[in-house]
């Protein structure tokens, strides 16, 4: 055990080791050639397993920011470095090494964010028993519950990268394994008490009745709650979550309930269904879930869809409408995507009563024409088949134009300019091809507003040469366009200043891009609002305004600068990509998912949390499997099928979407189970990590 102060156990230092010519390699970067490739490996696989125990050891100290910050940027570099010599040593196991590192870190950084959660829940829990809030005192012992689970699952997660380091290096990481299980078992047992003290387990079990289940035949389920100490809970409404859909049922005077089964998106044939018992927030029982088999049918619904208007240009809103049925039933939650062509241009899910609707803009990438609007349920092989409806609509050519500038930079020509239709509407995420003189040409993608930005390569001479921007993409609803420049001999030359009026407005067209996303994706409306497929519903307006205020202040600062100064700077290259991406300092303290949910069910605010699940379990699969990262909620659910996720955690996977897609587009909130539902499903699909 360390000291609190930081003392010898946190300050230990790794020794830079010797070649047999006494000649050390401290520095990893002037390695060449494989020169002591295996010999720095293991150098900096003792310096990374001495910060992953230094972490360890502070983790049990309750020193959580020495925790993290020794897997701070320090780390990285050396993690980095560690990747880039694996690659030259003799050994294929310093490969596996470097990913067990990379996951190590990770899991040590989130297992610290839950250890320090769970501390400060404790803290909130005996506040509220001290002043006799009972109510408080069970919802913060339930959220324990769910934050000493992950604190379960992540040191065995973590345990495991630690082994699998010391059989792929020299490390020796036992002590660091000492401090994590002496903390896991020290909040399993705080938390065995508080169970003791303020909870009640039960017990649920459920058993079905009939042999076989279809949506137009649904099979019955009855089952029994009983609580540890052996009593039944008796005459109550309980919520149960039965497959991917939540239901409440009124138990009897013996704590017997029973219901039906109507699977939509259930496979076919022999299937273990999970049930799930999911209390109120403040209840005194805990949740418990078990499975039960059935045999689940196919039927086939009736599909039927309405477009409106029946002629549409680029940009203009396209409202669209499906009903999906069986037996004059509609078939609530269930996808539906809408297509022209090979685009799919909204996604939306059935109400209640079997009708999906969906407000989407004409994307550029369909061909004008007569074309047909696709509604169909994306389903092969489910309880529900997979139906379309076809409804005609025509798209007519819109026209645009296109203008172009240009100037001699020390690194080539720097061209600039926009896309926009004739009327004057920006044309974002279209592809503009560049050309100086007889040179080569160049793609560069129009922004959210229309505007492009690049280096061109071009020898630098004096002659007068043009600069050409041409739009002419083959499969789209636009017209084509063509601007020329002309650079004169000798003109231009030199770096332009980059504080000028057009940088600016570049700055901010970029930064909104990176907040809002390209607009290659059209905004689609659902319910009473309008939301691209970007992540400004899980941002939220206080941080899109947070920045775009930064921006203003440093595009003033730079105008400002402009009047005292005439210094030229590099001319840089701006990326356009529309992408969510930002920088954030690897030790920077921000509230974990955890934090996140917790706060937002502990206040009330489902739908909150309900997008921090989603956003969590977005980050998860698009690292684990390759997801796209922006793919929308349904693409996330379709490529996680495709990507071959099983089907218990393709239930986990409907059951978060779904409840995002409530909290993101309906006029109305997240039933609070379900958002419960959604979190603790999210927190599974996290703490397992491989699927």
């Amino acid at each position: 055990m360390g000291t609190d102060d930081g003392g010898p156990a946190l300050n230990r230092q790794v020794e830079t080791p010797t070649d047999d010519n006494e000649t050390q390699q401290e520095n990893p970067d002037s390695v060449s050639d494989g020169e002591y490739g295996d010999e720095t490996a293991a150098w900096l696989a003792r310096t990374m397993g001495g910060r992953l125990e230094n972490s360890s050891i502070a983790l049990s100290n309750e020193q959580y920011e020495q925790a993290q910050s020794v897997l701070g940027d320090d780390y990285d570099k050396r993690l980095e470095q560690y990747v880039d010599v694996a690659g030259d040593t003799s050994s294929d196991t310093d490969d596996t090494a470097a990913r067990e590192f990379e996951a190590a870190r990770e899991n040590q950084r989130n297992l610290t964010n839950e250890v320090q959660r769970y501390r400060q829940q404790y803290t909130a829990y005996q506040a509220a028993r001290e002043r006799g809030n009972e109510r408080k005192a069970r919802i913060t012992a339930r959220a324990m519950e769910r934050t000493a689970s992950n604190i379960s699952d992540r040191s065995q997660e973590l345990n495991r990268n630690f082994e699998r380091i010391e059989n792929t290096t020299s490390v020796d990481l036992s002590s660091g394994q000492t401090e994590i299980n002496e903390t896991t078992e020290n909040v399993t047992a705080t938390q065995a008490a508080i169970r003791e003290e303020t909870l009640v387990g039960t017990t649920l079990t459920v058993q079905a009745r009939d042999s076989t289940a279809s949506f137009s035949d649904p099979g019955t389920v009855s089952g029994q709650i009983r609580t540890e100490n052996g009593s039944v809970i008796a005459d109550e409404a309980v919520e149960l979550r039965i497959g991917n859909q939540t239901q409440t049922v009124r138990t009897d005077s013996s704590g017997v309930f029973e219901t039906q089964y109507r699977p939509r998106s259930a496979r076919l044939g022999s299937q273990s269904v999970p049930v799930e018992y999911v209390p109120d927030a403040d209840s005194v029982y805990l949740s418990d879930d078990t499975t039960f088999t059935i045999d689940v049918k196919q039927v086939t619904p009736n599909a039927t869809s309405e477009i409106a208007p029946g002629t549409v240009g680029y940009g203009d809103r396209l409202n669209a409408t499906a009903s999906v049925t069986v037996e004059s039933r509609g078939v609530d939650g269930v996808p539906v995507e809408f297509t022209v062509g090979d685009t799919v241009v909204a996604r939306t899910t059935t109400g209640a009563n079997g009708t999906a609707t969906a407000s989407t803009r004409a994307p550029a990438s369909v061909n004008d024409g007569e074309r047909v609007v696709v509604a169909r349920v994306p389903y092969e092989n489910r309880a529900i088949v997979g139906v379309q409806s076809e409804t005609p609509v025509v798209v007519v050519e819109t026209q645009t134009t296109l203008s172009v500038s240009a100037s001699r930079t020390d690194d080539g020509t720097l061209a600039r300019g926009q896309l926009q239709t004739v009327a004057g509407d920006p044309v974002a995420g279209r592809p503009v091809r560049l050309q100086v003189g007889a040179g080569g040409t160049q793609l560069v993608e129009t922004n959210r507003n229309g505007s492009f930005q690049t280096v061109l390569e071009y020898p630098q001479n004096n002659e007068t040469v043009t600069v050409t921007a041409t739009y002419d993409e083959p499969s789209s609803n636009l017209g084509n366009a063509t601007a020329t420049t002309t650079l004169a001999a000798g003109a231009g030359g030199g770096n332009p200043p980059v504080g000028s009026d057009s940088d600016s407005d570049l700055l901010i067209d970029t930064l909104v891009a990176i907040l809002f996303g390209s607009d290659e994706n059209p905004e689609v409306a659902f319910g009473n609002g309008i939301i691209g497929y970007s992540w400004l519903p899980v941002l939220g307006g206080g941080v899109a305004l947070a920045v775009v205020v930064g921006a203003w202040f440093i595009v003033s600062r730079r105008r400002q600068s402009q009047v005292n100064t005439t210094s030229s700077v590099e001319a840089t290259e701006v990326s356009m990509s529309g992408s969510d991406q930002a920088t954030t300092p690897s030790n920077a303290t921000s509230p974990t998912f955890a934090d996140r949910v917790d706060t937002s069910l502990d206040s009330g605010d489902y739908d909150a949390a309900a997008m921090a699940a989603y956003t969590a379990v977005h980050d998860e699969l698009a690292v684990k499997n390759g997801i796209d990262e922006g793919a929308t909620h349904w693409e996330l659910l379709q490529q996680s099928q495709e990507h071959g996720v099983p089907e218990e955690r393709m239930a986990d996977i409907e059951t978060v979407v779904e409840a995002f897609e409530t909290a993101a587009f309906a006029p109305t909130s997240v039933d609070p189970s379900r958002a419960e539902a959604a979190v603790e499903r999210a927190r599974k699909i996290k703490s397992n990590g491989d699927q």
